[in-house]
């Protein structure tokens, strides 16, 4: 299969909900990435996260293998260091081969959850211009 997508995303809108309502883990909220590779080498990220108050945290380095998709908990990225409930940040995510990123929220805080879902930003990694 031909690989597909981009090799930096980016994430402006995380933010890990502090309230849970529901049985763990199905319900505990989160922010979460589900990374897919189409490539048939695995694929290696690089994860930086960006607060508004601090200097960026990173990186947090996974892997995804050849031609299968993961996903990954943004409360469970605890090298270099945990991530923050309640705390707005941001992600860059660079990766070594062409992948897709999604972000999904699950606000398990009420009896009514809500869950929301969007593809990153692509962002282009080419030095050319295009005219």
């Amino acid at each position: 299969m031909q690989a597909f997508g981009k090799k930096r995303w980016a994430i402006a809108g995380g933010h890990i909900p502090l309230e849970s309502n529901g049985p763990e883990p199905e319900f505990t909220s989160r922010d979460e990435l589900a990374v897919l590779n189409c490539s048939d080498s695995a694929a290696r990220i690089r994860m930086h996260i960006h607060y508004a108050d601090r200097p960026p945290v990173g990186p947090y380095e996974l892997e995804i293998a050849p031609r299968r998709v993961r996903h990954i908990r943004f409360n469970d990225l605890i090298f270099p260091e945990a991530l923050p409930l309640d705390e707005a940040f941001g992600a860059v995510i660079d990766a070594d081969v062409p992948v897709v990123v999604q972000f999904t929220r699950l606000d398990g805080g009420t009896r009514a959850r809500s869950a929301v879902a969007t593809a990153a930003y692509a962002a282009r990694t080419s030095s050319r211009r295009r005219h």
